[in-house]
């Protein structure tokens, strides 16, 4: 009985331990809804990039936001979240690339809620360093997700995710 009992426990153990653990795709998803939550809350008036817990120890509030396909994130003076590749590509390669983070974000979307993706040719006016070469959009009732490639230099690009509270 004594070793039935310790195999069930290490089972329970196992399967909590399984359980517990997410797949990239899983955290990446958690994370842009706790983005999304913060752009309905606040406007992204309170992301800084570092919301993280103080002590493991106190109960304070907080969470740490990593988005592991941008690794450069912030909000912008337009109350913007934007999250940044920070690769340099070329754009064959950027336009791969935009392709690939639109299915990841698209994984973690509810389709009754978001729109269909619409493409469009690139027109970001709110950043005048960066010139958009197209960009794929998709909304609901109070927030819109895009995903551009942006050109950083003479056929070099980027790809970055914005996501923006509509009014």
């Amino acid at each position: 009985m004594k070793y039935l009992f310790t195999i069930f426990y290490v089972l329970l153990l196992f399967h909590g331990f399984a359980q517990a653990r997410l797949t990239p795709q899983e955290s990446f998803c958690k994370n842009l809804n706790k983005i999304f939550e913060l752009g309905r809350q606040d406007n992204f008036d309170s992301y800084d990039g570092t919301m993280v817990k103080q002590s493991p120890f106190l109960p304070v509030p907080g969470y740490s936001i990593k988005l592991d396909l941008f690794p450069v994130t912030y909000a912008d003076k337009d109350h913007r979240f934007v999250g940044k590749t920070n690769e340099n590509l070329d754009s064959l390669s950027a336009l791969k690339k935009m392709d690939e983070m639109k299915t990841s974000v698209d994984f973690c979307l509810d389709t009754l809620q978001w729109s269909k993706w619409s493409e469009a040719k690139g027109d970001d006016s709110t950043t005048i360093f960066f010139h958009e070469l197209t960009e794929v959009k998709t909304v609901c009732r109070d927030l819109a997700v895009t995903v551009a490639v942006v050109g950083l230099a003479p056929k070099v690009y980027s790809v970055n995710l914005y996501v923006k509270r509509r009014r």
